[in-house]
């Protein structure tokens, strides 16, 4: 937690990656040492995924700050974040969308793409919630049931789940994403990124109040107009949230929050500083 801590103080600082690469993999973390040790020798912009990847080794990954434009990219993408230390897959919009898409003036399509955005692969982990707390200078309450570091984060309450993943430049995954991944990927996919049956925080629908996404609703693919009231239960801003995980998302309309204000740390991470520090 410390180690990821310093490495996000200084992302480009040799010491600070050579201590995370040794921490990812002493903790069996083998994907995301193998991805940011293919980031930091700096091999190519994309690649193979790593066997490490299980289900998504082979799938073209992309390298760098920030995802490639969407221009370049195809529906299934990988992104390796190597300020979250994340891996993250290009869901498209639903056939319904893009037709309605399709029907629009060309006016109102400048900045719509065919994508929904990028999802995390794997929900965040204790070692990664702790470490962006430790830096953004934010108390940071953990489930005691969570396990080791390496274990998905639990417990925290929904706004302060957002704030985690604007500090990374992010939001936490709502239930846009998840109707368009039903529809994108396998059910081995959907099962291989949400392994547990335990719910997600999925963003702020009423001042105050946050969605809790369930992983059967999400395997099942059950529409998120429905009527069906309580199925998607709501927790208010500060509610513990005892057992409730979440992960990030990047939309494609919008990309990487930066900070307008490099002096806010607390708002996003600076990465536009390590992009022009180093390549991409």
């Amino acid at each position: 937690m410390e180690c990821f801590a310093n490495y996000l103080r200084d992302l480009t600082g040799k010491r600070s990656v050579d201590e995370l690469l040794v921490a990812l993999d002493t903790n069996g973390l083998y994907l995301e040492r193998d991805l940011l040790q293919a980031r930091r020798d700096g091999l190519a912009r994309r690649l193979p995924a790593p066997e490490s990847a299980g289900i998504w080794s082979g799938r073209r990954c992309w390298l760098g700050w920030y995802p490639p434009d969407t221009s370049e990219a195809s529906a299934g993408d990988l992104w390796f974040d190597p300020v979250e230390i994340s891996l993250m897959v290009l869901i498209p919009q639903t056939q319904e969308d893009l037709a309605e898409l399709a029907a629009l003036p060309p006016r109102f399509l400048a900045r719509q793409t065919p994508f929904v955005g990028w999802v995390s692969v794997r929900q965040m982990a204790v070692w990664q919630a702790m470490g962006c707390s430790l830096v953004a200078g934010r108390d940071l309450l953990v489930d005691t049931d969570a396990g080791p570091p390496h274990a998905a984060v639990a417990g925290v309450p929904p706004a302060l789940a957002w704030d985690i993943a604007l500090f990374l430049g992010k939001a936490t995954c709502d239930p846009d994403y998840w109707e368009a991944a039903h529809e994108a990927l396998s059910a081995e996919e959907l099962t291989d990124m949400w392994p547990d049956d335990a719910p997600e925080h999925a963003g702020e629908v009423n001042s105050g109040f946050w969605i809790v996404v369930g992983r059967d609703d999400v395997l099942a693919g059950t529409p998120w107009d429905n009527d069906l009231g309580d199925s998607f239960p709501y927790l208010h801003a500060s509610y513990p949230a005892p057992g409730v995980r979440f992960r990030t998302a990047v939309s494609s309309q919008l990309g990487i929050i930066n900070p307008n204000d490099e002096s806010k740390s607390w708002t996003a991470i600076g990465r536009r500083r390590a992009a022009m520090a180093g390549n991409e």
